[in-house]
């Protein structure tokens, strides 16, 4: 589904142009930012995006720290961590830290858009799951008040029948 806003950090401006048009050209609209700083303060400005594609090493607030930040603040917007670094210990911590998944430079064109796809495609059922869930919540809280007040009318109808018929008892005396 293109259209989605996506969020390219990477302090190499070639790499950052090169994704951005290569994610254009699928649909997706890009903004990009040259470091986690600027990234986080784009977001917290109100900037909202689908998705962020986050270089690990960048000076000043790398991406395993950005990471850390943008979860606790947006946690449905999945990261995906590009880099270089061949080290599968990294891609753990990364993983560790809540990143959706983790690209390996260079990769090819495809890669990028399937691992985009299956990220928006996960953030797209979690929150149509949260969707479901409250209103099944909304739609179990209605029922409930239902069932309560049926039995609040049936205790009240056996109270009446009660009465009724001590009262029929006391006329026969």
């Amino acid at each position: 589904m293109a259209g989605e806003h996506i969020l390219v950090v990477d302090d190499e401006e070639s790499i950052r142009e090169i994704v951005c048009s290569m994610l254009a050209a699928s649909g997706y609209q890009t903004h990009q930012v040259p470091s986690g700083v600027e990234a986080l303060h784009l977001l917290e400005s109100g900037a909202e995006f689908d998705l962020m594609l986050s270089d690990l090493m960048m000076a000043e607030l790398d991406g395993i720290a950005l990471l850390e930040r943008t979860k606790e603040q947006y946690p449905d917007m999945p990261v995906i961590m590009v880099t270089a670094v061949h080290d599968i210990s990294v891609a753990l911590a990364a993983i560790r830290n809540g990143a959706y998944d983790y690209l390996l430079k260079p990769f090819e064109r495809e890669q990028l858009l399937a691992i985009v796809r299956r990220a928006l495609e996960h953030r797209r059922l979690k929150l149509e799951n949260r969707a479901y869930q409250s209103n099944l919540e909304t739609l179990v809280a209605a029922k409930t008040e239902q069932l309560r007040q049926a039995v609040t009318d049936l205790e009240r109808s056996y109270d009446i029948t009660l009465e009724a018929l001590g009262d029929a008892l006391d006329l026969k005396d």
